[in-house]
């Protein structure tokens, strides 16, 4: 199983006791919580059924502008993020994160196709490759996109915990 999520779940944290953040939501928190969880959720699953051959995968595409056009208010947007130029086309820069629908679609087949994955699961992958574990932190701007793992995003304890908190909302 591959779970898309992004860099953001580096700086994600879970908000235990205010997960759909009724008080002080933050669209920026939102989003990097809903990507740590993609992520434990992925190391989780794979804990509790790697022993009968169902192995897991969190995948970080990159940063991926599709074709415009944009609507004006996207386009700014975009352009002040670095994501996009004047005239609105993406900028592909792959160093910095910035990829093709394509290049980022490639992460993704290689964690549900690749033999090299075989015995692994339960990690983080970019650049069809496992992330390196890099518990350093780093500002998040539109020219410095982290994308590498931390041990935070990967832990056991609170994907066991996300666990069970979804199996008792779900019951």
């Amino acid at each position: 199983m591959v779970n898309v999520t992004s860099g953001a779940a580096r700086v994600g944290e879970i908000r235990w006791e205010d997960l759909d953040f009724a008080t002080g939501f933050d669209p920026g928190a939102a989003y990097s919580q809903s990507k740590r969880a993609n992520v434990l959720f992925t190391v989780a699953l794979d804990g509790r059924y790697a022993d009968q051959g169902v192995r897991a995968f969190a995948a970080h595409p990159g940063v991926i502008i599709g074709p415009g056009p944009f609507p004006p208010e996207t386009s700014a947007l975009y352009r002040e993020q670095g994501l996009v130029d004047e005239g609105g086309a993406p900028i592909i820069d792959p160093e910095a994160g910035k990829k093709t629908v394509e290049q980022g679609a490639a992460t993704l087949v290689f964690g549900a196709a690749s033999p090299w994955l075989n015995g692994l699961g339960g990690v983080y992958l970019k650049d069809c490759d496992v992330a390196v574990l890099d518990d350093t932190l780093r500002s998040v701007t539109a020219d410095d996109i982290p994308s590498d793992a931390n041990s935070a995003m990967l832990d056991p304890q609170d994907a066991r915990r996300l666990w069970a908190l979804s199996e008792r909302l779900l019951a």
